[in-house]
């Protein structure tokens, strides 16, 4: 719910409301002797519900309806108050496995990201669990399941894994299951395993050498070309998979505002990459050679409408380093390029993700379209674009 608005209460006005997410509360409260509450109207996209706030807690009452209004929920409000009447929480659609279907589309439609992977990390959980009531669901239940799942995986997973869950039982109890569990404490919280760290290797200057090498010999131009451009820009996978003519601005690339962060669009952040002239001839390349003109085509992209998956990418990203007897994580080449401007004379903060690196109240405050950061970019970006340059120019070049 966004806020919290008193009105008066009667059928018309509610019937009035807009369904956006709000909670309306009526000017008058609820008394019986020295108890009262105050009720109040639950609106969502679909529905609006009566809801009662008493003695520090929530009861939901009847959705609002030609059978069900304003006195009937007063009517019902009053004798909870007065002690004659005790709801009982509803259970339709409480399992465990259908509240989180509708928090993941609760956070799609909210923009959320990641989601695929949080729906794919839920379906750890087994059956007997999704299968059951939430209220039902017990801390013996979940110890049981742990217990089992880490015989068969690895406890950096099952962190994983159980803070995706715990994040769907928090947000049920927020919204589509706040009444029946009401009072009551996650049983999936507090259950994470100690565990270290695993170590990524971090390729060198010398080993990107040998990455570029790699992706001109397996002869791919797009996952080529790809590569190439993490390499020289550190830009994350999500930005090259919305990356668009038009984003191509004479020596610069400027991205969509919130291009790779959601936080970005508050605080009205361009991703902007400066070009030194060997990078912006090789880009102008590429698109030439796919004949890429209109300004919303994607530079990347097998059928011109959607862009390279990840799970394919890294399918072709592995193949060819195995060709090469080589083994790093694609994200690591952002890691080898920060860990590279760290120990120089450069910020890395004004890479590709300069808005990553810096606080969110410096982030607001800093214009990031005035000529001096536009100067850092260049700097840092004509620095390491050109190091890259002189490691790699006798096979800078398509070799396809």
């Amino acid at each position: 719910m966004l806020e919290r608005n008193t009105i008066e209460f009667s059928d018309k006005t509610i019937n009035a409301l807009p369904f956006v997410e709000k909670v309306y509360s009526s000017s008058d409260w609820i008394k019986e002797g020295s108890e009262q509450g105050r009720l109040k109207i639950r609106v969502g996209r679909q529905s609006k519900t009566f809801v009662l706030q008493y003695n520090y807690k929530r009861y939901s009452l009847g959705q609002f309806s030609d059978s069900y209004g304003v006195s009937k929920a007063v009517s019902e409000a009053q004798a909870i108050v007065s002690g004659d009447y005790k709801p009982k929480a509803t259970q339709q659609g409480s399992s465990f496995g259908n509240l989180a279907i509708k928090v993941f589309e609760e956070k799609e439609r909210k923009g959320r990201r990641f989601i695929d992977e949080q729906k794919r990390k839920f379906r750890c959980v087994p059956s007997y669990l999704q299968n059951k009531p939430i209220h039902k669901i017990s801390k013996e239940d979940v110890l049981q399941w742990k217990e089992y799942f880490l015989k068969q995986k690895s406890s950096g997973y099952w962190n994983k894994v159980i803070e995706v869950v715990t994040n769907v039982w928090n947000e049920s109890q927020k919204t589509f299951a706040f009444s029946i569990l009401e009072g009551r404490s996650n049983p999936f919280s507090n259950l994470k395993e100690e565990c270290g760290r695993n170590f990524k290797h971090i390729p060198t200057l010398m080993d990107m050498k040998y990455i570029w090498r790699a992706l001109n010999d397996y002869g791919n131009p797009m996952y080529a070309m790809m590569g190439k451009l993490k390499i020289l820009t550190g830009m994350h996978f999500t930005e090259m998979q919305k990356l668009r003519v038009r984003h191509i601005q004479g020596d610069w690339i400027v991205m969509d505002i919130g291009q790779h962060k959601v936080s970005n669009v508050r605080n009205e952040i361009q991703h902007r990459i400066y070009l030194t002239p060997q990078l912006k001839e090789l880009v102008n390349k590429w698109l030439d050679m796919c004949e890429l003109v209109e300004p919303q085509q994607l530079l990347f992209s097998h059928s011109g409408l959607e862009p390279v998956e990840h799970k394919t990418f890294n399918k072709h990203w592995n193949q060819a380093l195995k060709q090469a007897k080589l083994s790093f994580q694609f994200n690591t080449l952002r890691h080898g390029l920060i860990t590279h401007l760290t120990n120089s004379p450069f910020d890395p903060k004004y890479i590709s993700g300069h808005c990553y690196l810096e606080n969110t109240a410096s982030k607001f405050y800093t214009d990031w379209s005035s000529e001096n950061i536009k100067v850092k970019f260049k700097e840092v970006n004509e620095y390491w674009q050109n190091t890259i340059y002189n490691s790699v120019k006798d096979m800078w070049g398509f070799k396809f």
